[in-house]
């Protein structure tokens, strides 16, 4: 079964007449780990919706589209907290986040979103 990130890359090859092989090559990687990540057995690289962002040339909705589902491909997120505060509510949140309630969970991502 695809991936979310598998459904846009496979839809943006077909936009672009590309075969799976052509769009590995521009993203540098091998067809068959481009083919895993689409299958979703391999987890796509946190750079890869920059990536195809980038040298596709997408921007506004497409471009957002691939941000969304890179990051609904992902399971596991790094972050990088720059002072003690940060450091301290991204703990927090990693320890707290499978007890939040979908209501809790929708307020942050709305913060979150409305940062741009």
């Amino acid at each position: 079964m695809l991936s979310p990130i598998g459904k846009a890359l496979r839809h943006l090859r077909l936009e672009t007449d590309e075969r799976l092989m052509d769009m590995a090559q521009r993203l540098d990687v091998t067809s068959s780990f481009l083919s895993a990540v689409e299958m979703g057995r391999k987890v796509p690289p946190r750079d890869l919706a920059e990536k195809v962002i980038k040298l596709y040339g997408l921007s506004g909705l497409a471009a957002n589209n691939i941000r969304t589902a890179s990051s609904a491909s992902q399971s596991v997120f790094k972050i990088e907290a720059q002072h003690a505060l940060a450091r301290d509510t991204a703990g927090l949140l990693a320890d707290k986040f499978s007890t939040l309630s979908d209501i809790e969970l929708n307020k942050i991502k709305g913060i979150l979103q409305s940062r741009g």
